[in-house]
């Protein structure tokens, strides 16, 4: 390998070994818009919740000069290939290094799917670059993060929390949370956040001062399911069930059979449905299968 350094360290950490990252999946439990941006971005302030049992595996090792990525599991777009690959071209800008990598990609997140799936790849490509090498400060890797994508700086260290601004602003709750047991459905189809934030209701714009947000903050740190439920709240679902009306039959099919409640997460399509029990979500994923036998990607959290 041979690398260049300009206005870095003397000595970059490096290593020839694979390494491997595992980065989850995250829902909204919570998303509330509180303004529209005179550049035309919105700011949220949305409750998000890493799932650890839905991952992608992104591996990186050594390569022919330039950037190299092989894909496998759920289909992925060139767009979401490109955000592996962004990311890790970005990085060596910063580190003025001359790229020769070769990347692994593993996908159990469905894409365009308001699970932050390309988000948390380009992460990953940040963090395996980051331990490899050591280039960046925090600051530094937080600010190229953010400028590959809203929630990307959330994927550098997933914990339960509050993003607010576009997204990229994060503060972690203040202690370990008890998640209960969720059944992600996701419809094989794609919805870009770009849709989803175009329509938008203006009038739901604005501060949320009913104090749900810390309800459920309180809740999921208390463990109650029937309290999560009652909480989970999201700004952009309305559009998403006028335009997709599968969307508003799951919802109802999900509650009709023993959700405690269900929600879309982020821009959509995706919706998780909160459950009392594991055995109820197991049944539920049941009962789903056979009514919409192939439709549907059905995950357990």
């Amino acid at each position: 390998m041979t690398v260049t350094a300009s206005n870095s360290p003397p000595a970059l950490r490096t290593s020839s070994i694979d390494r491997v990252m595992r980065i989850p999946a995250k829902i909204n439990l919570y998303l509330k818009v509180t303004a529209k941006r005179p550049d035309g971005y919105h700011e949220i302030r949305s409750l998000f919740l890493p799932l650890v049992e839905i991952a992608d595996d992104l591996t990186l090792g050594d390569g022919d000069d330039g950037l190299q990525l092989t894909v496998s599991g759920l289909p992925v777009s060139n767009a979401e290939d490109n955000l592996v690959c962004r990311a890790a071209r970005r990085y060596a800008e910063c580190a003025g290094i001359a790229p020769h990598w070769h990347f692994s990609l593993t996908k159990r997140i469905p894409v365009a799917a308001g699970m932050g799936g390309g988000s948390a790849d380009a992460a990953a490509a940040l963090r395996l670059l980051q331990e490899r090498y050591g280039a960046l400060d925090q600051e530094e890797l937080h600010h190229l993060a953010a400028g590959l994508g809203a929630d990307v700086p959330f994927f550098l260290n997933p914990r339960p929390g509050f993003a607010t601004g576009i997204g990229e602003q994060f503060v972690p709750l203040d202690g370990p949370v008890r998640i209960p047991p969720l059944l992600i459905i996701n419809p094989r189809f794609p919805v870009s956040a770009r849709w989803a934030y175009t329509h938008l209701d203006p009038a739901q714009i604005g501060d949320d001062d009913s104090g749900r947000a810390e309800a459920l903050a309180e809740a999921l740190m208390a463990g109650d399911a029937v309290a999560v439920a009652r909480a989970i709240h999201n700004d952009l679902a309305a559009a998403l069930y006028r335009k997709f009306p599968l969307l508003v039959l799951l919802r109802e099919f999900l509650i009709r059979h023993g959700a405690l409640h269900a929600e879309i997460t982020g821009s959509g399509p995706t919706l998780y449905a909160v459950c009392p029990s594991s055995a109820v979500r197991d049944r539920l994923r049941e009962e789903l299968e056979a009514a919409w036998p192939a439709a549907l990607l059905l995950l357990s959290a």
